[in-house]
């Protein structure tokens, strides 16, 4: 451990605005890691397509949950054929970083969306983590520190339990600074520097925040990716759903079938790469393979992450792994606009039972572990009295968090804000079963000596809820994106049976992540934009190199 960052923190009552975060890593020296596996085969020739002849498509069920993505659904039922180098399901981040590059190798290149508008989840994003570029070697001076690729990368896979592959982020350090330039040359907008994820987050100041606001990927990074795919001859279509990939005999892919307004769409491909972006939006899978109750969960990831590049990929044989891999969270509070209110550390939270489970502030080092704490908890409350509202509102957790408190319980039939005149009001009128008045009894032991014998909670955040009034807040998971689920090799190939790769075939993004499990965390702030852009660009690269 290299120098510790300054940072302040107040006493007593503090906003998610002056949370403390502890330098853990030194940066500075560019990493000296070895360049991806580029020399990985696994591409074949373009051969027959295997025989089909029926055109239905039939939903999927327990005994064949693939159905309807099948390419003998599909064959022969074509309204409309073309060939093309390279295929591109999915207009998203990576997938767009991928129709760049791959057209930048003089490659054509179509790219097929599901929705009427491109760009996916690109859309709302905020930064990309950038490592040995001069955005990052400037912002690491600005804290004294000094970060390696080895300290990254071990606190990435120790979290993890080593069950994620470290040599892909090896790669995607060792390509950082060239990945950033090149997003750069084509038009990408970044702050000028790195820092923590919103300026207290995250263990390295390596984040590289867009330039115009904090959820500005669309202005900032897809719109100039669209420039550039347009300039080069990119061909996007939109509102075209792949539904099978379609295969030679020896199983290598040799297209995609799609749906459109006006058919079947066959497209010919010498290379197909996966970027559909996950399946959050899907609320069946998220049920199946994440374990969520849909009752419970809302999710805000783009509406074309429906989970069919997964489907696709496992009706041809491809190993998918959906219940090992990562979420993104988010909490949210029926009637209420905030998501950030559980990043307000004083607060308390509360179980069905009206039990403590945790403590509070798990979120200042990464506020997705606020999403598995409150996932580990059927039901999730946070306790606040009048200051602490007062508080988290001039903090900027929710500006018009008080009135929209107060319009709540006036209307009368909110479920998720409560309140009570004191402890035993509260946990009547929420009807929690066991001792409420135990748990703020027990937790107000805590605040008068300043330490949390329980859950180790920071002392600069025990505060005392006083005698009323008191609010309970019910909070639900809202789902942001899915990781991951198609298993792939460094090169980013899809494999199948005894992990080799599927000829042609690749998985980027959301689609191939194998560097999260469970959750994303922001130990490397920006970790899942820039493999994006490394899958992107490093598949085309292996395909360039191989399929052709």
């Amino acid at each position: 451990m290299n120098n510790e960052r300054a940072a302040s923190k107040t006493n007593g009552m503090a906003g998610s605005g002056s949370l403390s975060r502890r330098a853990f890593l030194g940066v500075g020296a560019t990493a000296a890691i070895g360049v991806g596996a580029l020399g990985l085969a696994g591409c074949a020739p373009q051969a027959s397509e295997s025989a089909g002849t029926s055109s239905s498509q039939p939903a999927p069920t327990a005994d064949d949950p693939w159905a309807g993505f099948r390419a003998e659904e599909y064959a022969g039922s074509a309204s409309e054929t073309v060939d093309v180098d390279f295929c591109i399901i999915g207009s998203g981040a990576s997938g767009m970083v991928a129709a760049v590059e791959a057209a930048q190798n003089g490659k054509q290149v179509l790219v097929l969306e599901s929705q009427e508008n491109p760009g996916g989840n690109g859309m709302n994003t905020d930064c990309c983590f950038s490592f040995g570029s001069p955005q990052m070697e400037e912002g690491c001076a600005k804290y004294g520190l000094t970060v390696t690729p080895s300290e990254i990368i071990r606190s990435e896979v120790e979290l993890y339990d080593y069950m994620v592959n470290p040599l892909l982020w090896a790669d995607t350090i060792a390509h950082s600074a060239d990945n950033t330039a090149w997003m750069v040359d084509n038009g990408v907008r970044f702050a000028p520097t790195t820092d923590y994820y919103a300026g207290n987050m995250g263990k390295t100041p390596t984040a590289l925040m867009w330039e115009d606001s904090f959820f500005s990927g669309g202005e900032c990074m897809m719109k100039p990716l669209f420039a550039a795919a347009e300039n080069l001859g990119v061909e996007t279509r939109t509102k075209t759903r792949a539904k099978a990939l379609k295969t030679s005999e020896d199983g290598a892919v040799t297209g995609v079938y799609a749906e459109t307004k006006d058919g079947v769409l066959e497209v010919n491909a010498k290379v197909v790469i996966l970027a559909g972006g996950g399946w959050a939006a899907n609320m069946d899978m998220l049920a199946e393979y994440g374990g969520y109750d849909p009752e419970a969960i809302t999710s805000m990831s783009a509406a074309g992450s429906m989970g069919d590049t997964l489907k696709m990929a496992a009706a041809i044989g491809a190993r998918q792994e959906a219940k090992a891999r990562g979420y993104m969270f988010g909490n949210m509070i029926e009637d209420l606009t905030t998501f950030s209110l559980p990043q307000y550390h004083p607060g308390m939270w509360v179980n069905e039972d009206g039990d403590r489970f945790a403590n509070e502030d798990c979120g200042e080092l990464c506020h997705d572990y606020t999403g598995t704490a409150v996932g580990a908890q059927n039901e999730v409350y946070v306790i606040l009295n009048d200051a602490m509202v007062d508080e988290a509102e001039a903090s900027g957790n929710s500006p018009d968090l008080r009135k929209e408190i107060e319009a709540a319980l006036a209307k009368g039939s909110a479920k998720a804000v409560f309140k009570g005149d004191d402890a035993a009001d509260l946990a009547k009128k929420v009807g929690w079963a066991g001792d409420f008045e135990q748990t703020l009894a027990t937790y107000e032991e805590y605040v008068a000596k300043q330490f949390d014998d329980e859950f180790g909670k920071d002392p600069s955040y025990l505060v005392s809820f006083g005698s009323g009034p008191l609010y309970a807040l019910k909070i639900h998971q809202e789902i942001a994106l899915s990781l991951g689920g198609i298993i792939t090799n460094r090169s980013w190939q899809v494999v199948g049976e005894g992990r080799q790769p599927v000829p042609n075939l690749y998985a980027i993004g959301a689609d191939g992540q194998m560097v999260y499990l469970g959750l994303y965390n922001l130990n490397t702030s920006g970790g899942h934009m820039a493999t994006n852009v490394e899958s992107g660009r490093y598949s085309v690269k292996h395909a360039v190199a191989h399929c052709f």
